[in-house]
C-alpha cells in the first residue's frame, strides 16, 4: 500500500512528465477502443442492409440456352419445393426484375426495379404492407394488371395522394396499385423502396418472354439452409436438362457471412496497429522509469543501507509504472467511449460504445504493458549496490 501511495506522489510531483509518459497509453487504448468500434458499427451497418434484403433465401437460376425450343419448369419446381420443403421454408417465389419508366400522369420514375413475383415475393424479400393488399393467387392466375409498389415509388408518383386503386403506366402497359409496402431503405431513389412487383405470370405480355430463370426460396431458419440447397441440388440434377442449359444453387447468406469474416479480419489488423501505441507508450513509460532510477539512485541507496530487500525496491519501481499505465488506460478508455459513440453518430447514425470485454482487455493490457515495461527500471534499481547509490550526486 505505501508503494501506491508512493507512486502516487511522485506523479504529482511530476505532472506534465506523467502526463507525457502515460499519453502513449492514452492514445493506443483510446485508438483501439475506437477503431473497433467503428469496425463493429461497419458490421452492424452491413448487416442490417442484409437483412433487409432478406436473410437464409437460397437463390435459384435456370439458364437455357436455346430459349425457343426450351421447356418452363417454374410451376413444376415450386410446386416441389411448396410440397417437399413445406417444414424447412416459408415461402417461394420467381425473383428477377428489369428497369422501365412508370408514370402517372405528368409524374415519373425512371430508377425503380420492376420485380416479376408471387402471392409470396415479399415474404421472400421481406417487404412489410403498409397499405392495401399484397399480390394474391387470384392476380398470378389471372395475370390481373396490378402491382405493389415500394414506399419511394408512391412519394414520386403520387406524392401525399393515396396510391391504393390509382393506375399507373409502365412501359405503355397500365397497372393498378393494389398496395403499399413500408419503407425500409430510407424512401430514397435507388433504394430497395425503389420498386414494384407485378404478377410473373405477365411476363409474356410485358417482357414477350415465358421463362422464369430466377427464384428465391425463403428458409425459415438459418440451421436449415444446407438442408434445403442439397435438397433443391438433388430435384435440379434428376430434373434440369444440363444438355439444353445450366442451373446454380446460391447460398443467399455467404455475401453476408463474407462481409462478416472481412470486417473481422479488418478488426484484427486495425486493433494491431493501434496496439503498436500501446507498445510505443509501453517504451515511453520504461524511458521515464530508468531516468527515474537515476533521479533517485540515492534514495535508493538509503533504502537498501537501512536493510531493504531487493523486492521491496522492484515493487516500489514496478507499483509506479504500473499505475502511470492504469491512469493512462483509464483516460484512453474514456476518450474511446466519447470517441465511439461521436464517430458512431457521424458515420453511421448509430450509437455505438465499446463492448465491456473489449474495455476490460484494454484496460488490463495497459496494465501488462506497465509491468512488462517497468520491470527492467525496477529490477536494476534493486541491484544497485548501497556504496555506490550513496556516493551518487
Amino acid at each position: 500500500m505505501d508503494s501506491i501511495f508512493m507512486a502516487f506522489e511522485s506523479i504529482r510531483d511530476k505532472k506534465v512528465r506523467s502526463f507525457l509518459t502515460m499519453l502513449g497509453i492514452i492514445i493506443g487504448v483510446g485508438a483501439v477502443l475506437i477503431l473497433v468500434s467503428v469496425v463493429q458499427g461497419y458490421n452492424a451497418d452491413l448487416t442490417a442492409y442484409y437483412e433487409k434484403q432478406g436473410v437464409n433465401k437460397v437463390n435459384v437460376t435456370m439458364t437455357n440456352y436455346d430459349r425457343t425450343n426450351s421447356t418452363d419448369q417454374s410451376g413444376e419446381f415450386m410446386e416441389w419445393v411448396d410440397t417437399a420443403l413445406s417444414d424447412y421454408i416459408t415461402g417461394v417465389s420467381p425473383s428477377y426484375s428489369t428497369s422501365g419508366t412508370l408514370k402517372y400522369y405528368g409524374n415519373s420514375n425512371t430508377t425503380a426495379k420492376i420485380y416479376f413475383g408471387n402471392e409470396q415475393w415479399s415474404a421472400c424479400n421481406n417487404f412489410v404492407l403498409n397499405e392495401g393488399r399484397d399480390l394474391t393467387e387470384m392476380d398470378i392466375e389471372g395475370k390481373n394488371l396490378a402491382c405493389v409498389i415500394g414506399s419511394h415509388v408512391a412519394d414520386s408518383l403520387f406524392g401525399y395522394r393515396n396510391a391504393v386503386g390509382e393506375t399507373l403506366m409502365y412501359d405503355g402497359h397500365p397497372l393498378t396499385v393494389a398496395g403499399v409496402y413500408y419503407a425500409k431503405d430510407g424512401s430514397a431513389e435507388e433504394s430497395m423502396d425503389d420498386m414494384i412487383v407485378v404478377p410473373y405470370t405477365l411476363n409474356r405480355q410485358i417482357l414477350n418472354t415465358d421463362a422464369v430463370s430466377q427464384f428465391a426460396v425463403k428458409v425459415s431458419a438459418s440451421t436449415y439452409m444446407d438442408t434445403v440447397i442439397d435438397a433443391v441440388e438433388d430435384w435440379m440434377g434428376e430434373n434440369f436438362n444440363t444438355n439444353r442449359g445450366s442451373y446454380t444453387v446460391e447460398n443467399g447468406n455467404d455475401a453476408m457471412n463474407a462481409a462478416e469474416d472481412e470486417t473481422a479480419s479488418l478488426q484484427v489488423v486495425l486493433g494491431g496497429v493501434a496496439g503498436i501505441a500501446l507498445l510505443v507508450g509501453g517504451i515511453g513509460i520504461m524511458n521515464i522509469m530508468l531516468v527515474t532510477v537515476t533521479e533517485r539512485t540515492r534514495e535508493i541507496g538509503i533504502k537498501k543501507a537501512i536493510g531493504a530487500q531487493r523486492d521491496v525496491i522492484v515493487s516500489q519501481f514496478l507499483v509506479e509504472s504500473t499505475v502511470l499505465s492504469g491512469i493512462g488506460g483509464i483516460i484512453g478508455i474514456i476518450i474511446g467511449y466519447a470517441g465511439s459513440l461521436l464517430a458512431g453518430k457521424l458515420i453511421y447514425d448509430l450509437i455505438l460504445f465499446p463492448e465491456i470485454w473489449m474495455t476490460l482487455v484494454a484496460f488490463l493490457f495497459s496494465l501488462l504493458i506497465g509491468v512488462g515495461f517497468g520491470l527492467y527500471p525496477a529490477v536494476k534499481a534493486s541491484g544497485l549496490q548501497p556504496v555506490d547509490a550513496l556516493r551518487a550526486d
